[in-house]
């Protein structure tokens, strides 16, 4: 049967504009710096908390990487125990209390960090005399958009009442390829029920990076730690001073433990102040300063680079996904006396 072309509106179109306007539809959401005075603190009587969104679907800032979430958490009160698919870090700003972790219970004071893992079941609870607060990342949104978010109840049921967390297949002896993948997902699970899940704050030690800045890890597989490809860093900047201009894939989101400061991205400058949120998208020039001359800085970071940069790197090649100055512009921190770590941390 014979046929002519005539003028239809094709696969390629139909493509094409719902890809120009997917991109317009998320920029319209970017936001490089989210106020702590723009976070509202909602009651959430299902968890026995209070919850803020700096970014994230629940709070109506999507995303489709990471999200970034406050807790608050009352005297005496102990949270109901949940689980996910999707791991997450926890960084404490105030206060002190304790998390569980499949059973694990794990005491916590500022600037203490921890994991939660991926189907481990966790609640937390506050034995102390005032209201704690914690901060949480992670990659649900990412998760969500693939289709494999589950997020599981278990109410105030022991940990011995409920489902152990899944376990991975066992490897299967041979050279067949269903062999290979059992093998392969073995070797990628193990040493998780075993991984480090806390970084108490007085045990880190800071080293000054070229970069410009000292750095503190506190989530990161070099240290012990076994996630899914979040990462944690606090850095500090010296009073006055700044680190180098760099740019990636990728986001980079900082929050501002303490000190105030600015970045400059893409040219525009972006000031902030402790209890502020610093996102800054992929692929944009960034440099952040502190704008105290007597006080440092400090901002900790979160990427997700062990898999979604790994990722896009091998996606994208031969694009250079990490891109620096030739010769860095970092600042000489020679005869920079920098303070006691744990100076200006809150008591417990």
């Amino acid at each position: 049967m014979k046929t002519t072309t005539s003028t239809q509106v094709t696969h390629y179109e139909v493509q094409k504009k719902r890809r120009e306007s997917l991109l317009e539809e998320w920029k319209g959401y970017h936001k490089t710096v989210v106020r702590r005075s723009d976070v509202t603190m909602v009651d959430v009587p299902s968890r026995r908390t209070r919850r803020g969104v700096y970014a994230g679907w629940d709070g109506d800032r999507p995303t489709k990487n990471l999200d970034a979430t406050v807790h608050e958490l009352d005297p005496g009160v102990t949270t109901t125990i949940h689980r996910h698919s999707w791991d997450a870090i926890m960084f404490v700003e105030e206060g002190s209390g304790w998390t569980e972790i499949d059973g694990q219970r794990i005491d916590w004071r500022p600037w203490d960090t921890l994991h939660l893992p991926s189907w481990a079941w966790h609640r937390h609870g506050n034995d102390g005399d005032r209201p704690a607060r914690f901060h949480t990342w992670s990659v649900e949104p990412m998760l969500e958009q693939f289709g494999v978010a589950l997020l599981e109840e278990g109410g105030d049921t022991p940990v011995k009442d409920l489902p152990p967390r899944p376990r991975q297949v066992e490897p299967i002896t041979g050279d067949d390829p269903y062999a290979r993948r059992t093998q392969r997902l073995a070797r990628q699970y193990e040493g998780t029920e075993s991984a480090r899940l806390v970084t108490r704050f007085e045990d880190v030690r800071g080293l000054v990076t070229k970069r410009g800045a000292r750095s503190l890890f506190l989530v990161d597989k070099s240290i012990g730690y076994h996630t899914a490809g979040l990462s944690a860093v606090m850095h500090e900047l010296a009073p006055g001073l700044y680190q180098s201009r760099h740019r990636h894939g990728g986001e980079a989101w900082l929050y501002g433990v303490s000190g105030e400061g600015y970045s400059i991205i893409d040219d525009v400058r972006h000031d902030w102040a402790a209890g502020d949120l610093v996102v800054v998208d992929h692929w944009q020039w960034h440099q952040h300063f502190n704008a105290s001359k007597d006080k440092t800085a400090r901002l900790v970071r979160v990427h997700n680079f062990d898999a979604l940069y790994d990722m896009m790197r091998i996606l994208m090649d031969p694009l250079n996904l990490f891109e620096e100055l030739p010769t860095l512009d970092a600042p000489d921190l020679t005869g920079v006396v920098w303070p006691d770590h744990l100076e200006g941390r809150p008591e417990g």
